[in-house]
């Protein structure tokens, strides 16, 4: 079962108050509302998922896949790039 990370597209802002939470090309790994990284079938990936974002303060910002952000697995994730706030699944 793969593990799969939120690829940020552009920078990420909280609209509340304007903090950063992500800069373009970050990127934060899917994870279920209790913080445990969850695992996906590969023979039945998801094709949209709404996910949460919070920045520093607690603000939420929902982002959906594919039309907001992108996915793939944390595998490929390059070792250079940068590590955003956690993504929390909220619906599949």
């Amino acid at each position: 079962m793969p593990f799969l990370a939120v690829v940020h597209l552009r920078e990420l802002v909280c609209p509340d108050c304007g903090t950063k939470i992500a800069g373009a090309g970050a990127r934060s790994f899917v994870v279920d509302p209790k913080g445990e990284p969850i695992g996906f079938d590969e023979e039945r990936m998801p094709e949209e998922m709404a996910l949460t974002v919070a920045c520093p303060r607690g603000h939420a910002v929902r982002l959906l896949v594919p039309n907001e952000v992108g996915v793939e697995g944390t595998m490929v994730t390059p070792e250079a790039a940068p590590i955003a706030a956690d993504a929390v699944l909220s619906e599949i």
